[in-house]
């Protein structure tokens, strides 16, 4: 079974269907679903992931009828300030979606992964983020903490057939992307060998590798 938090943002629609193909997917969403076909391998679930009790609940209610987890977080927000500009609420609220969620969420699932001695933990972390760009402070702290925590979920959990990956897949042709202007685009461009930006697709293949491979 697949989690997928950030089922509603435009990388998790993008790549929801190619997922359904691997595996019936509980696709998780926050405040609206997102108007898109129905597929018959997804249950969609409304969770809010900065509410801890809120995901503790959710956790309690599919447990116990899963099996064979792969938890994939694209749940992300950024609040592009500069630093002075930036607020603590503004901090805490992308800190709370991007990285205190996938932590919360993880350690729910932790014995159930443990029990089977079978479970894939796949992180996202940002290009962008990890390189710091002017204005995303939040964003990229909450970016480069993913890879310190997955980085300790593959020592902890390793021994119990559990692997934890960040996927950093550059600039994708949706999602955050689409709040750059026109030149900041162009300028992405040029940092891209190929010259062009990622399609969904090409993270769907990199999933499918992760939960096949057991090393």
């Amino acid at each position: 079974m697949i989690i997928l938090t950030g089922a509603s943002g435009g990388i998790g629609t993008a790549i929801l269907s190619d997922l359904s193909r691997l595996d019936n997917v509980i696709a998780v969403y926050n405040k609206k679903r997102p108007n898109i076909e129905e597929l018959k391998n997804v249950e969609w679930v409304q969770v809010d992931l900065s509410d801890e009790a809120k995901i503790k609940d959710f956790a309690n209610d599919v447990k116990s009828s899963i099996s064979k987890i792969t938890l994939i977080y694209t749940a992300a927000i950024t609040i592009d300030k500069l630093t002075w500009q930036l607020d603590v609420n503004d901090w805490q609220e992308v800190l709370d979606t991007n990285l205190k969620s996938n932590f919360l969420l993880t350690k729910e699932f932790l014995f159930p992964m443990i029990k089977e001695s079978w479970g894939r933990i796949i992180h996202f972390s940002s290009i962008a983020g990890n390189r710091g760009a002017i204005g995303t402070l939040a964003y990229s702290a909450s970016k480069s903490g993913i890879l310190g925590m997955s980085k300790v979920l593959a020592k902890e959990y390793g021994k119990f057939g559990i692997t934890s990956n960040v996927i950093t897949p550059g600039y994708i042709d949706t999602g955050l992307i689409e709040l750059l202007t026109e030149e900041g685009k162009e300028e992405a461009l040029k940092t891209i060998p190929l010259g062009k930006f990622g399609d969904p697709s090409n993270i769907v293949n990199a999933i499918e590798f992760i939960i096949k491979s057991d090393y």
